[in-house]
């Protein structure tokens, strides 16, 4: 699976990620700092924005309200170790200030667009679902 740029979509795929590809950071020779430069921890930032980027360039037009407050919250519940957001319905719906019924029909709308995948389903007395999220709904 090739890994792209945000610049390299835009410029060579007209802003259309190919489904046999995945969005990378920008880390090219360009951006890295210079050598007298203090040397920083580098984590999983740069994906982190990448990710956020794709999704406001490519996939937030197309979203209902709804479905952009679920992806974000979930984005932002996800933890960098797994990949993986354990949210429940009910606490994604008081965060985002709408009701669970249409976190329901969000969480169903972003999975037929690929955005989110259900990776274990919650249950009472097991803790809450887990999601897999994605900025676009290549695999």
């Amino acid at each position: 699976m090739r890994q792209l740029t945000v610049k390299q979509v835009r410029e060579e795929f007209g802003g259309q990620l190919p489904p046999d590809a995945t969005l990378r950071g920008d880390d090219g020779p360009d951006h890295r700092p210079p050598s007298d430069a203090p040397v920083r921890r580098k984590g999983n930032r740069a994906g982190r924005f990448a990710d956020l980027n794709a999704f406001a360039d490519f996939a937030l037009a197309g979203l209902t309200g709804a479905e952009v407050k679920v992806w974000l919250i979930l984005f932002r519940d996800t933890k960098a170790a797994t990949g993986v957001a354990r949210t429940g319905q009910s606490d994604i719906a008081r965060r985002a200030g709408i009701d669970a019924r249409t976190v329901r029909r969000a969480l169903d709308a972003l999975t037929a667009m690929g955005m989110v995948t259900t990776v274990r389903r919650g249950k009472l007395n097991a803790g809450p679902s887990a999601y897999r999220v994605r900025p676009t709904g290549a695999a």
